[in-house]
Order: C-alpha cells, then sequence, then structure tokens
C-alpha cells in the first residue's frame, strides 16, 4: 500500500508516476492519496484546475487503478489556512483510496 500526503506535492509525484518513471506503480496494489487543487491559493477550483485533475484520474483508471472510496477531509483545511492570502477562503482537500 502507498500512502501520499505531500501537501499539494501530489501533482508532480502523479507527474512523475504517470507519465516518466512509469514503472513504480507496478507493484503498488493499494494507494491511499490526499488530493488537494493543483493550485491552491486560488479563490475557487478554476477549469484548468478540474481538467488537470481529471487528466490525472483518467490516467490512473489507465494504468488499472480504481477508486474506492473516497472522502473530503476537512483536518486539513486548518493545517492549510496560513498559505491562504487574505481573504481567501481555506479549501480543504480529498482523501482517495484506490485499488489496483
Amino acid at each position: 500500500m502507498l500512502k501520499v500526503d505531500v501537501d499539494i506535492g501530489e501533482w508532480p509525484f502523479l507527474r512523475n508516476v504517470l507519465f516518466e518513471d512509469v514503472n513504480q506503480l507496478d507493484t503498488v496494489r493499494q494507494m491511499v492519496m490526499e488530493i488537494h487543487t493543483p493550485r491552491l491559493r486560488r479563490e475557487r477550483l478554476t477549469k484548468e484546475d478540474a481538467m488537470e485533475m481529471v487528466y490525472y484520474a483518467s490516467a490512473l483508471l489507465a494504468r488499472g487503478f480504481t477508486v474506492f472510496r473516497s472522502d473530503l477531509q476537512y483536518s486539513c483545511c486548518a493545517m492549510m489556512s496560513g498559505m491562504m492570502p487574505h481573504g481567501v477562503r481555506e479549501k480543504c482537500c480529498v482523501e482517495t483510496f484506490y485499488i489496483h
């Protein structure tokens, strides 16, 4: 099982294991990933953010991963609040469980 909880670092990680070092996920049977929006400092999820997230999710599905469970996590909201510009709401994250 692989746990990916790197606070916005999931995007470079996914880019690497899906498109560069593609064999790294071959032995992973379960993966839990905390997913944030790609550009955390925005006030709301943009179309570009959503498209990037769908792109990586589609690539995971193409590699044989299936979403087993997905939970909205509010615990990371307070942790991220210090990174948010004044007047911009906190962002929360989704913890997603994949099986392969």
